[in-house]
């Protein structure tokens, strides 16, 4: 499956919904397309009923969801197209990444993953430091950061930017 966006808001009271568009935009999805919708604890497929663009992000309506309400329901949801293809080295849309440990590409240990924030439009990694100092990292959970996670050792490699550690440090 390939991600094609994230649900962000509701768009007017039919039932739409504005998705992000990270590279793909419209011309990724077609009506009558079902896609999958996941989020961290449920997944569901949806028709895509209609579909237009809003200052370059897709407005979806789905069959069924035909209000603001059943709209509002949906937001926060990640979209994927159904079709096999590459999935991302971070598809991390149902793996409990708690108690990862954090290492970056020089060998460096960060800590472990104690929290995933979700709650705005980039995921980020709250990461314990191991080394006494009890500092709390935050790391984005994107691609250009997050180079791999290893679900069988529990090991996430990132190869942050400089500065990155004092930058997001609370």
């Amino acid at each position: 499956m390939n991600f094609l966006g994230k649900l962000l808001k509701v768009r007017g009271n039919k039932g739409e919904v504005i998705c992000t568009s990270p590279e793909t935009g419209v011309r990724a999805l077609e009506v009558g397309e079902i896609v999958q919708l996941r989020s961290e604890k449920h997944q569901r497929s949806c028709k895509i009923e209609r579909l237009r663009e809003i200052k370059g992000n897709p407005v979806l309506k789905f069959e069924g969801i035909d209000t603001i309400n059943d709209a509002l329901t949906l937001v926060g949801y990640a979209v994927y197209s159904q079709e096999d293809g590459h999935d991302s080295p971070i598809d991390t849309e149902f793996v409990e990444l708690e108690n990862f440990t954090v290492m970056d590409t020089n060998g460096d240990l960060w800590g472990k993953v104690v929290n995933r924030e979700t709650s705005g439009l980039n995921e980020l990694l709250e990461v314990l430091a191991q080394d006494g100092t009890r500092e709390l990292y935050y790391v984005p959970l994107t691609e250009s950061i997050v180079k791999e996670i290893n679900r069988d050792t529990g090991i996430i490699i990132i190869d942050p930017p400089d500065g990155l550690k004092d930058v997001n440090k609370k």
